[in-house]
């Protein structure tokens, strides 16, 4: 099975891009839903109360509105938070990768946005990173969200030392012009790169 995975800040298309792979046969993971999957687990969750403070796992579940306020924007807070995600994270991924390959399928998609981040990320075939401007991803953030535009943009700079991960993948997708456009480049890529 090849793997692939799809990263890049948020705004920029990651989700449009794997649906679009997605429609073409591959099969997804949503780093997103598994990373909510590792806050549920107890363990988890019991250090993130330790570390946090129980306000921000009531009754042993994470509470990820109080929990993202507590670390967005704090460097130090966050890396706290990865240091007890990310290590849960690359084995439950790994462990999909897996079953997906037992069952057969040519293609898997991973996407997430921290593919770089993370301390063992799972072996990979293929690095896309899917890149917009500033400006469109904060509207796209904005449309999506409901955010009012300026906290959008905060969103958004905040990611801008994450700028220099997305240089490190194999390929760059640029995400400004129209769905026209990008399903023009996802059909370059599937056809240079699909199994």
């Amino acid at each position: 099975m090849r793997r692939w995975a799809v990263t890049g800040p948020t705004g920029a298309g990651k989700s449009a891009v794997t649906a679009l792979l997605a429609a073409r046969g591959a099969c997804v993971l949503d780093g997103d839903r598994l990373g909510h999957e590792v806050l549920a687990q107890p363990g988890v969750a019991a250090a993130v109360a330790e570390r946090f403070g129980a306000d921000c796992a009531p009754g042993g579940a994470v509470d990820r509105a109080r929990l993202g306020r507590r670390v967005f924007g704090d460097d130090a807070e966050l890396a706290a938070l990865d240091a007890i995600t990310h290590p849960p994270l690359c084995a439950l991924m790994e462990n999909r990768l897996l079953e997906l390959e037992a069952q057969g399928h040519a293609l898997a998609v991973l996407e997430a946005a921290v593919y770089f981040r993370l301390p063992a990320a799972p072996r990979m075939d293929l690095v896309v990173a899917v890149v917009a401007t500033a400006e469109n991803r904060t509207a796209r953030l904005a449309a999506r969200t409901g955010l009012d535009p300026a906290a959008a943009r905060a969103r958004v700079d905040a990611l801008a030392p994450l700028d220099r991960d997305w240089s490190r993948a194999d390929l760059t997708i640029r995400n400004d012009g129209g769905e026209a456009e990008l399903e023009a480049a996802v059909d370059a890529l599937w056809a240079a790169h699909a199994p």
